[in-house]
């Protein structure tokens, strides 16, 4: 029973990995717009791969178990395939509209399902087990109250930051009702939903990385008392070698997929008649493992192979998931900054020294869940001089002329913000290469309440109050405009208080 117990719970482990891995690979494709032949390639192996793991659970004698996993992969291959599908017929536009958060949900329903039959299976092989002897116990039990520890810890931590997180989201909705201007008050409210979903991404990787740091560690314990009946000396010996290597070479921002790298680490394993080689590959090439795999050769060709690199992956995984905790805790940081800045309203009337960049940049991490999807950003910053200005004021103006500029390239396109200082003045240049504005409107733009925008898109406000600003600091504004491109020019005086 524990052996079926066991070879159950991977094929599970192997499952959640297939579908994390396929889930990317489809939502890369939707991002781009497109499936290229390489990453139709993967998607293909990665489906049929999940295809046979999923057949060899239906072999298993409790099917009862798994009715509600196969039923919910079942439908998000249902839903997922028909925005393929989409993408494949070129309809772009719609793939784009699909309801992502849906999708979303049934993928989060799933890899929960898989977690939780994992963690039945798991608690099956433990209840099986024989006690291990006392030594390891008081061993493991150590390891435990530590680990604990430190993830009471970290765990406060997290729970700081969501905190912090969530007090500035009351402190930007407070904000709103303290608003002079109603054109800021309605660019937030167009803002929070994808400020929203910019907090959620890195408070989704810092929640599944720590439960998979829990499941990792939870399984290492469980298997570690083993170690020395599953392999001799020289076997461990190129086990830790190989731990080691992955934990020397840990790049900052964790491992990238590479499929050509993964393509010669199965050909390689194939070549030596090593089974599940594509399987073996994916978690070698998770923990940084290149095509170099000579020294684990006598390794990879004993019985014990997939426990084995299983057994590693666990092991090493633990600290990729905190690096990409760390990201998301830093990502999470810079957001909290930009909604403290964009919400903060200055009532002394007087002049700061101010840095252009940092409000161009606060205004960008705002508007990152809208630039990400299709537009290329290109930052030309040269070094500028500290200005006197209103802070609080010019983020307007940069989030005007930012979001009627990504609102003119609805299908994509490119987006430059340029600095430069010439004389005694700076400019903040704002490019976008949408379809341009037409000759007979061009000297109504910044008439108060003028705008081209359907009902209940536009105040007509945004550009006129840009321009009273900007007259405020005693600078001007300039508009050079055709199909493909256009710029729109903020001169600013270097000293004036």
């Amino acid at each position: 029973m524990a052996e079926q117990s066991n070879n159950t719970r991977l094929l599970l482990t192997r499952v959640k990995e297939q579908v994390s891995r396929l889930n990317a690979l489809e939502w890369e494709g939707i991002s781009k717009g497109k499936l290229d032949e390489d990453l139709t390639e993967e998607l293909a192996e990665n489906k049929e791969t999940t295809s046979i793991i999923l057949n060899e659970l239906r072999q298993i004698d409790r099917k009862d178990d798994l009715k509600k996993l196969l039923a919910l992969h079942r439908f998000y291959r249902t839903q997922i395939d028909g925005v393929l599908k989409l993408i494949n017929e070129g309809k772009v536009k719609e793939a784009i509209q699909v309801d992502a958060d849906g999708i979303d949900q049934i993928y989060d329903e799933l890899y929960a399902e898989v977690f939780i039959l994992e963690k039945y299976y798991v608690q099956q092989k433990v209840e099986a087990r024989k006690i291990a002897d006392i030594g390891t116990t008081v061993s493991l039990i150590l390891s435990a109250a530590i680990i604990g520890a430190l993830s009471y810890s970290f765990n406060q931590r997290l729970w700081n930051k969501n905190q912090e997180l969530k007090a500035a989201l009351t402190e930007l909705h407070q904000t709103q009702d303290q608003l002079i201007q109603k054109e800021k008050m309605a660019a937030l409210g167009q803002l929070i939903a994808g400020i929203a979903h910019e907090i959620n991404n890195p408070l989704g990787i810092i929640k599944a990385s720590a439960s998979n740091n829990n499941q990792a560690m939870q399984e290492a314990i469980a298997e570690i008392s083993s170690l020395h009946q599953r392999l001799n000396s020289n076997e461990q010996e190129i086990l830790f070698n190989m731990i080691n290597h992955t934990m020397a070479n840990m790049p900052l921002g964790g491992y990238q997929k590479d499929r050509s790298l993964k393509r010669k680490i199965t050909n390689k394993l194939q070549e030596n008649d090593i089974k599940n080689a594509r399987y073996i590959a994916d978690l070698l090439m998770d923990m940084g493992i290149n095509e170099d795999i000579e020294f684990l050769l006598p390794l990879l060709k004993g019985e014990q192979r997939e426990w084995t690199v299983q057994f590693a992956y666990n092991l090493t995984s633990c600290f990729i998931n905190n690096q990409m905790i760390s990201n998301a805790v830093d990502r999470s940081a810079k957001i909290v900054f930009a909604l403290k800045s964009y919400s903060h309203f200055d009532q002394s009337g007087k002049k700061q020294l101010l840095k252009v960049t940092e409000g161009l940049e606060t205004t960008l991490a705002l508007y990152h869940n809208q630039l990400k999807r299709n537009i290329k950003l290109i930052r030309d910053y040269q070094d500028l001089p500290d200005i006197w200005g209103y802070p609080d004021e010019l983020i307007q103006v940069w989030t005007n002329l930012i979001f009627n500029a990504i609102q003119a390239m609805p299908s994509g396109g490119t987006l430059t913000i340029a600095t430069r200082q010439q004389a005694q003045e700076i400019q903040v240049s704002i490019t976008d290469t949408g379809s341009g504005i037409p000759e007979d409107i061009q000297q109504k733009i910044f008439d108060a309440f003028f705008t081209t925008k359907p009902a209940g898109e536009g105040s007509g406000l945004g550009l006129h109050i840009s321009r009273r600003i900007i007259d405020k600091h005693q600078g001007r504004i300039t508009l050079d405009t055709k199909p493909g491109h256009t710029q729109f020019i903020v001169y600013l005086p270097i000293e004036s208080i």
